[in-house]
């Protein structure tokens, strides 16, 4: 992509200002060195577990936990005619008598229970589903066949669910309800609630009286913060930072967040206190922070007027708000399985507020710029961009890349805020949506979003061509060979009926059974702070929030376009060989010299990505037609399914596990990321790439992700900002974007030493790539890169 000289210097003048060598800016160029955190990160690593998701190292945590579930089994031993809602209120009232507040004397915040937003360790909310699982069977809420079925299609990787027929793990959280009101202010309105509700509404008072007891919970806790506080400060041995944090959480929690904060650094700390409470007491796997420079700007500004807070004073939070973050687990353990450095916890800055200006502040500035000098790889920074984005915000990222900062996942505003519009949703709230987990944006306090579910596309293509009765018959799936096609067309149809027949399938079964995880672990306190819920008097579970997606991924459909591609192209067109001859060689594994033979002619044809109206007309007819096949289809909750395009790391161990396919693949070999073309058959640049993403359906798509790596000798700043405005405006959802060399990267491998701050975005997440296994660092290391 070029750039005339005019552009290109004044590119160099916006950088110089976001650096902070002209104009006003937190920071200067000059400060951009590291700052060491190694007091605070001494003391949280010596808390939080090796493994993200493991338990963490004070023994009092798990043991709190074991003297909850047996309060809770005494009473289900006293009553057993139990429900959810009653084990939900069991948990509630036991938690307060065994709770163990954390606090870390280099650290200002109180929000730590050990659960990590309810992603690791011992949860007590998770007693619910111990308690209650039996339900499936007992109240014949779900057959053992279709457990066996869902776990044989799991298996066979023809599906992903992150929990039994809904996504169990993954929620929104209401950052922005209770930065307005705190939980006291949800507390009255569901108080109200209750005395409004009519008396033959069983189920729906018990949803708001196990509430208010939830929430009374969550105040008690706070206090118990606060109590904490003050005991630690007795200690004559205190330093002075200690000191100085502990009178400042004994102060502020004795108030907040049961009461709104008033201050940056009780906005700063509400956003903690919400993943980790919510998820430690109600059982919802948060996987946000939230959105700090738009969400806590006021509470800044105020501050910063007021000479409460200096601007120093500012940064300083601000690092140990991520620093903490980072320590949740040691980031140098190597990466080698499904989830390892995959903590959920992004932050999402930038955008535009809710009016619609573009939101670069001074907040904006200082995150991004205190990530890299506190030497962070998380929080993840989720950032959105528009083709109307500020330069400078541009500049800021693109120069972060180019220090090997690649932490970003760049969200579109262009694309998200037009479907949400286009779904019902008000402006000024689709304007509000925050980035969460790896690529999904949501809306925060109005969406609880249902969408850790992965169809693999590319599968029944599979199962098409290496037949195998047994699992055929295991997971259901009836499939229609392809040996006997006599035109593309045919081919094409056989594969998207083998496909579309399954995926409705797999669809009815989430319907049909989906609901039934509201007899098993409800979240009162969660609904309660999300809108409707409190006027539903249902649980979130239980359709209680109006807006709640039910998203379903089309995994690796790139690799399928390219296999129809490349059997249109030396079946039909070339005429090289026959279709059956075709069929054989991929099964064989391209084996021999005539697979080696019918294996270049596959590369030489077209693919995904080519820029060619052929491929990108391929790949926009499986989009338009999925997406009309399944309009009507409903989920258990009464709402639409939406349909979105990505990937996590199963692009590499599906593909580990997967046969080969008509794209050129061998055995073993990794998938496509995304709309990302593969690697195996990529050959262009960044426009090209981008002009094809640029030419499908969007607005059939709640969510799809790019993962592109550019070349770092051909890249600049102000070329990353010229890329970056191109996608907003003309293309998907999500940009995932590295930066490097391969000769960096075989030098990093030779002597990590060297290299410690070199991160690299792996799919859904970064880590150091010092801290990759061998297996991924080759795997990064052997990606197409654009210039």
């Amino acid at each position: 992509m070029s750039l005339s000289r005019r552009t290109f210097l004044k590119g160099s003048l916006l950088t110089a200002t976001a650096t902070g060598v002209v104009g006003q800016s937190l920071l200067n160029a000059a400060t951009l060195e590291k700052i060491d955190y190694s007091a605070l990160r001494k003391q949280l690593r010596e808390y939080y577990p090796d493994e993200c998701h493991g338990r963490v190292k004070d023994k009092r945590q798990g043991d709190s936990v074991k003297n909850i579930e047996n309060t809770v089994r005494a009473w289900v031993k006293a009553n057993p005619n139990y429900d959810a809602l009653d084990i939900r209120r069991e948990i509630y009232k036991a938690i307060p008598e065994n709770f163990v507040p954390y606090l870390f004397s280099e650290s200002p915040f109180y929000f730590e229970a050990g659960v990590n937003g309810g992603w690791a360790g011992d949860i007590p909310a998770k007693i619910a589903e111990k308690m209650c699982g039996q339900f499936y069977k007992r109240k014949n809420l779900v057959p053992d066949e279709a457990f066996q079925l869902l776990r044989n299609r799991t298996k066979e990787k023809f599906i992903l669910c992150c929990g039994p027929f809904v996504d169990k793990m993954h929620h929104v959280p209401p950052m922005r309800t209770i930065i307005k009101k705190g939980f006291g202010g949800v507390y009255d309105e569901v108080k109200k609630a209750l005395q409004e509700c009519p008396k033959n509404d069983y189920l729906g008072r018990k949803e708001l009286e196990t509430a208010l007891v939830g929430l009374e919970t969550i105040h008690k806790i706070q206090l118990i913060f606060a109590e904490e506080a003050k005991k630690r400060l007795k200690d004559s041995n205190l330093s002075q930072i200690g000191r100085k944090n502990f009178e400042r959480i004994a102060d502020s929690a004795q108030r907040c967040p049961w009461e709104a904060p008033k201050t940056f650094y009780e906005g700063l700390n509400t956003l903690w206190f919400v993943r980790e409470i919510l998820g430690y007491a109600d059982g919802t796997w948060i996987y946000a922070l939230g959105r700090p420079d738009w969400l806590l700007k006021d509470l800044y500004e105020t501050d910063i007027a007021s000479g409460r807070l200096t601007k120093t004073e500012a940064l300083d939070l601000i690092a140990r708000f991520m620093v903490v973050a980072d320590c949740h687990h040691d980031g140098m353990i190597p990466v080698k399985g499904y989830a390892d450095h995959e903590m959920e916890i992004p932050i999402t800055l930038g955008g535009c507020d809710k009016f619609g200006k573009p939101v670069y502040n001074e907040l904006t500035r200082a995150f991004i710029d205190m990530h890299y000098k506190a030497d962070c790889v998380f929080p993840k920074l989720h950032c959105r961009i528009a083709s109307d984005s500020p330069q400078e915000y541009l500049l800021h990222i693109g120069e972060m890349m180019m220090k090997g900062h690649c932490v970003f996942a760049l969200f579109n505003d262009d694309r998200h805020i037009p479907y949400y519009l286009n779904k019902g949703i008000s402006l000024e709230d689709a304007r509000e949506y925050i980035g969460c987990g790896c690529w999904n944006g949501y809306i925060d306090s109005i969406m609880d979003a249902d969408d850790a579910n992965y169809v693999s596309v590319i599968r029944t293509l599979e199962a098409a061509i290496h037949r195998n009765s047994t699992i055929e018959k295991e997971t259901k799936i009836d499939i229609i060979p392809l040996d006997n096609a006599t035109t593309p067309e045919e081919v094409r149809n056989i594969a998207y009926r083998n496909f579309i027949k399954f995926f409705r399938s797999v669809m009815g079964e989430y319907t049909r059974y989906g609901k039934s995880y509201a007899q098993i672990s409800p979240h009162p306190i969660y609904t309660m702070c999300m809108q409707g819920g409190i006027q539903s008097r249902r649980d979130t579970t239980d359709g209680g929030i109006p807006v709640r997606p039910r998203v379903i991924t089309l995994a690796f459909l790139g690799n399928v376009v390219d296999s129809l591609l490349a059997i249109e192209n030396v079946c039909f067109e070339k005429k090289l060989c026959s279709l059956n001859e075709f069929l054989d060689v991929v099964r064989s594994n391209w084996n021999g010299e005539r697979g080696q033979q019918i294996r270049k002619a596959v590369f030489d044809s077209p693919y995904w990505g080519d820029g060619s109206k052929k491929s990108c007309d391929a790949m926009a007819w499986w989009i338009q037609n999925i997406h009309d096949d399944i309009e009507g289809f409903i989920t258990d909750q009464g709402n639409a399914y939406h349909l979105a395009i990505l990937v996590y790391r199963e692009f590499l161990f599906w593909g580990n596990a997967a046969n080969a396919t008509p794209d050129g693949r061998r055995k073993g070999d990794r998938f496509a990321q995304g709309f990302s073309p593969s690697e195996y058959r990529c050959k262009e640049g960044a426009t090209t790439v981008l002009n094809s993403i640029a030419s499908l359906p969007h607005e059939c798509l709640i969510a799809s992700n790019a993962n592109l790596s550019f070349d770092k000798n051909a890249m600049s700043a102000e070329t990353f900002a010229a890329i970056f405005r191109v996608f907003a405006k003309k293309c998907g959802h999500l940009l995932q974007p590295n930066c490097n060399s391969v000769e960096e990267l075989i030098d990093a491998q030779k002597h990590p030493e060297r290299h410690r701050n070199l991160m690299v975005k792996v799919c859904g997440f970064s880590a150091r790539f010092i801290a990759l296994s061998k297996r991924w660092q080759n795997e990064v290391i052997e990606r197409h890169r654009l210039s």
